[in-house]
């Protein structure tokens, strides 16, 4: 580094500067200099401005006019640009319909665009009437109860009453959907196209030839007698409860239940078998199956979908024992992490958290009541993870921006389940970044949640990302052999998990289009004109 310089001494000549400034003042063009400088100051500010709010518009604009030129997200993405079209052929060769495979819904039923010009249809209310027995409340431990009422909020009764009303109050997300006269109908409006269904169809039934005869699922495909390890890349993760959770989510996302469509005796066969592999503890229901939270978020889900499709009373008790384990699990902080806050408190991690999240929202939609304080516990974890004004969110408190991808969209699907308008600043934000990322070839779970949230909030930015997506899965799907139907993607999360693990996310990703319907569909927005939330 040099040396600061001398200061100058006052009894030397006039620098260049002075001699100018002398000049101007002898002459008189002073005056006529300074006009000159005024103004060009004033044109220049105002250049800058209209530049600036040019720019913003295209920043927060749903259908902007051109590419948005932002800063690309450290995804690991980009590796393989996907041409937005129905038109490409799979990678693996031509795909053949088995007879085996048959779409829900009329074949007739071509509504809306494949690129989601139009919105869903409406698909009417809550799937089925809660049960009487719904009045009776549940002792089975602090927190978590039967509601006495049933509610037609879409959103929960265990938040107060004036959450839900208030306009931060979102009531979509509900599981209408995957009604099976309602699913074809549904994925041709949002985006998805016949081959993006034939390709969940395949994937359903390479689940069900690698069910155990215990009606659980395992990640070690070596070891399952169904494949005897004719399918590669078997996943080493012990966890049957997580692998089962997952397999069954497959399914009743496709609308697929042990009530009702072809699969009734593998769905109810695996829901049989987590109720049998729960714990029960005076902290609820454990699911961890020796693993950790992931497990219990995981097959809680399972369950809870489950029960709010169908509102069978055989389901009910199991869920609400393995809510009840991830609320007294919760750390202080409002996040999960891999033990529960009475064996080792620590600081949550949002992964783990997501998986959580998405079980207690899923149970929001039956008769089992919530704390009223719980999304305001979530939000406060939320808080102490995001950065730049909530548009980006951290894998832990403290830890580096880039080492956990998937934390973004994650911490953003939680913000819109507990409540985020759609035209909130930092989401609008951080959703127009998302729609530029090209879908990453090495990372199936930032697509999964990423699809989630540009799904969920629909318009320009959907469009440019459905199509890169759905088409990447449909050409890497496995079309022969025992792997038929099938996905694996070479990927961080994918040792442990495996092909199973692809498998259920890649099909679950393909699912977009119906699994929850849109919390920001017109039909199921609070359209309220108060609002606290910051709009730019």
């Amino acid at each position: 580094m040099e040396p600061p310089s001398p200061a100058v001494p006052l009894s030397e000549p006039l620098g260049l500067v002075d001699r100018i400034g002398a000049w101007l003042e002898e002459s008189g063009a002073g005056a006529w200099v300074s006009s000159a400088v005024v103004h060009g100051v004033l044109f220049a500010t105002l250049s800058i401005a209209i530049l600036s709010s040019q720019r913003a518009r295209e920043l927060f604009d749903d259908e902007p006019s051109g590419p948005l030129s932002v800063e690309p997200m450290e995804v690991g993405v980009g590796e393989l640009p996907i041409a937005p079209t129905d038109e490409l052929v799979p990678s693996l060769g031509p795909f053949e319909l088995g007879d085996e495979i048959s779409l829900p819904g009329e074949v007739s039923d071509m509504i809306g665009s494949p690129i989601g010009e139009d919105i869903a249809p409406q698909l009417g209310g809550p799937i089925g009437d809660l049960p009487s027995e719904g009045a009776v409340a549940a002792n089975v431990g602090s927190g978590v109860t039967a509601a006495t009422s049933s509610s037609d909020s879409g959103f929960g009764t265990g938040l107060p009453l004036d959450a839900l009303l208030g306009p931060s109050a979102s009531r979509g997300g509900g599981l209408e959907g995957r009604k099976l006269e309602n699913r074809r109908a549904a994925a041709l409006a949002g985006g998805g196209t016949v081959r993006s269904e034939e390709a969940v169809e395949a994937a359903l039934v390479w689940m069900k030839k690698h069910q155990w005869s215990d009606g659980g699922w395992r990640f070690d495909l070596q070891a399952n007698p169904n494949c005897g390890g004719q399918c590669g890349d078997s996943g080493s993760n012990r966890s049957k409860t997580a692998a089962t959770g997952l397999a069954l989510l497959t399914f009743l996302g496709a609308g697929y239940t042990h009530k009702e469509g072809p699969y009734k005796e593998v769905v109810g066969h695996g829901l049989y078998f987590l109720q049998e592999q729960m714990t029960v503890t005076t902290h609820g229901g454990d699911l961890r199956d020796g693993d950790n939270m992931y497990s219990q978020g995981i097959a809680t889900l399972a369950l809870t979908e489950a029960y709010a499709m169908t509102h069978d009373r055989e389901l009910r008790k199991s869920a609400i024992l393995a809510i009840q384990f991830i609320l007294e699990a919760q750390y202080n902080d409002g996040g999960w992490r891999y033990t529960p806050n009475f064996e080792a408190p620590m600081a949550g991690d949002t992964t783990v958290s997501g998986w959580q999240i998405a079980a207690l929202k899923s149970a929001s939609l039956t008769d089992i009541e919530l704390p009223s304080n719980i999304w305001e516990r979530i939000g406060s974890y939320l808080d102490s993870v995001q950065y730049d004004d909530g548009m980006n969110y951290l894998y832990v408190q403290g830890d580096s921006p880039n080492r956990r991808t998937a934390s973004t969209p994650i911490g953003l699907l939680c913000r819109m389940i507990g409540g985020w308008k759609k035209d909130y600043r930092p989401l609008r934000a951080s959703v127009a970044r998302l729609g530029q990322v090209t879908p990453s070839t090495k990372d199936a779970y930032f697509n999964y949640y990423a699809s989630q949230v540009l799904h969920h909030v629909g318009g320009a930015n959907w469009k440019r990302w459905n199509p890169r997506m759905r088409e990447h899965l449909i050409s890497t799907q496995a079309t022969a052999g025992h792997e038929k139907g099938s996905w694996y993607f070479s990927e961080p999360h994918s040792s442990a998990g495996g092909r199973l693990y692809s498998t259920a996310l890649a099909t679950m990703t393909l699912e977009v289009y119906y699994r929850y319907m849109p919390l920001y569909q017109d039909t199921f927005v609070d359209n309220s004109s108060a609002g606290n939330a910051e709009v730019d």
